[in-house]
C-alpha cells in the first residue's frame, strides 16, 4: 500500500540505491572531469511554456559552465523578475504571478527538470550536461503538487535529476510483452541503454521502490489500479472509474470522459519510494487504457508519436486524437 504516499520531502536526497540483478545496479552520476586547464562546459535545454504545456513561449539550448544555476540559465534566455531574496520567480518576460480570468485562477511559474518537480529553487539547482530546464506557467488552484510530467520524454529515463538517474523498467500485464518490448526498444534507439522489461512476478520490491517504472496494461492491472485509487494525491487529472476515463480541467472540473479505445499516458514520483514522493528520485509512468484498444493507442503514441506529446503534463489519446491534460 501507499502509506508514505503524502511524504514530501524539500531536501534533495540522492541516496544510494539497489536496482540490480545478482550484482545491484546503483544510481548512476552523469559525471565527467574537464581536460586539464579547460573550463567544462556543457549543453542545456531552457523550455518556456504555459497552460500546462499547452503554448511553448521559448526554446532554446544554450552552453553553460560548470556550477551553473537554473536561475542562470534562465536569465540567459529570458528576463526574469524575483522575489523573496532572489529564491522565488515572480515573472518571466513580463507574464508574472497573480491572478487571472473571470474565476480569479492562481497563476504562478512552476520548475521542472528532466520532467521532475524541483524539491530547490532555481538558485540552488545545479544544472548537468543534457537537462532539460522546463518552466511552465499555470494555475495551481486544484493541484497544488505535480510531481511529474510526460512532455519531457525521453526525460527523466535518460539524466534523472541533479546528474543522479536510475534503471528504466517496463513493467507489463500478462499479454503485453510484445508491446513492453516495443517501449524498451524506444528508449535503446534514444540512448538510453539500461531499460529492461519484467513481468509484474518477476519485478522485485527493491526495484519496485528505486526504478524508474513504466506501467503497462489495462485499469485492471494491480499496480496501475492502485494508483489509480488515488490519483488525486499523486498529481493525476485523470483516472479510470466504471471502465471510463475521467479528465478534468487545471480547476478540478470535469472535462471530459471517454469510452472505449481511449489511452492515458501521464506520470508521477514514485510513490513506492520509501522517502515518499517529492523527493526527486524515481518515477513512475502509466501507459495505459480504458480497454485493450486503448492500451495499444498510448503505446503506439509513445512509440511512434513522442513529439505529439511534447511538453505536456499528459495525454489522452481518443479517436486518433492526442489531447493534453489538464483539458
Amino acid at each position: 500500500m501507499l502509506e508514505k504516499l503524502c511524504l514530501f520531502t524539500l531536501t534533495t536526497l540522492l541516496a544510494t540505491v539497489f536496482c540490480g540483478c545478482s550484482v545491484p545496479n546503483l544510481p548512476v552520476e552523469n559525471d565527467s572531469e574537464p581536460p586539464d586547464g579547460k573550463t567544462k562546459t556543457s549543453e542545456v535545454t531552457v523550455v518556456i511554456t504555459r497552460d500546462f504545456g499547452k503554448e511553448v513561449l521559448l526554446q532554446q539550448t544554450v552552453e553553460i559552465e560548470l556550477d551553473t544555476t537554473a536561475m542562470d540559465a534562465m536569465q540567459m534566455v529570458a528576463r526574469v523578475e524575483t522575489k523573496y531574496g532572489g529564491g522565488f520567480v515572480n515573472s518571466i518576460n513580463g507574464i508574472g504571478s497573480g491572478y487571472e480570468g473571470a474565476n480569479k485562477s492562481k497563476m504562478d511559474w512552476f520548475l521542472y527538470i528532466n520532467g521532475i518537480s524541483s524539491n530547490v529553487g532555481a538558485k540552488d539547482y545545479i544544472l548537468q550536461d543534457g537537462d532539460v530546464e522546463h518552466w511552465d506557467f499555470h494555475d495551481w488552484s486544484f493541484r497544488q503538487f505535480i510531481p511529474a510530467i510526460v512532455g519531457d520524454f525521453p526525460e527523466p529515463f535518460r539524466n534523472g535529476y541533479g546528474g543522479v538517474s536510475y534503471p528504466n523498467i517496463i513493467v507489463y500485464q500478462d499479454g503485453w510483452e510484445e508491446e513492453a518490448r516495443r517501449v524498451a526498444d524506444k528508449l535503446n534507439c534514444l540512448g538510453i541503454k539500461d531499460a529492461s522489461i519484467r513481468g509484474i512476478n518477476e519485478l522485485r520490491d527493491d526495484e519496485k521502490e528505486s526504478c524508474n517504472l513504466i506501467l503497462l496494461g489495462t485499469p485492471d492491472f494491480p499496480p496501475i489500479a492502485e494508483l489509480n485509487q488515488v490519483w488525486g494525491r499523486l498529481g493525476f487529472f485523470a483516472h479510470f472509474k466504471d471502465g471510463v476515463l475521467k479528465v478534468f480541467d487545471s480547476r478540478g472540473e470535469p472535462a471530459a470522459e471517454y469510452g472505449a479505445g481511449a489511452g492515458v499516458i501521464q506520470a508521477t514520483q514514485s510513490p513506492w519510494n520509501a522517502k515518499g514522493i517529492g523527493v526527486c528520485e524515481n518515477t513512475v509512468w502509466i501507459v495505459s487504457g480504458s480497454d485493450n484498444a486503448g492500451v495499444k493507442e498510448a503505446v503506439n503514441i509513445l512509440v511512434s508519436q513522442d513529439n505529439d506529446f511534447k511538453y505536456a503534463y499528459a495525454v489522452v489519446i481518443a479517436a486518433g486524437e492526442v489531447i493534453k491534460v489538464p483539458q
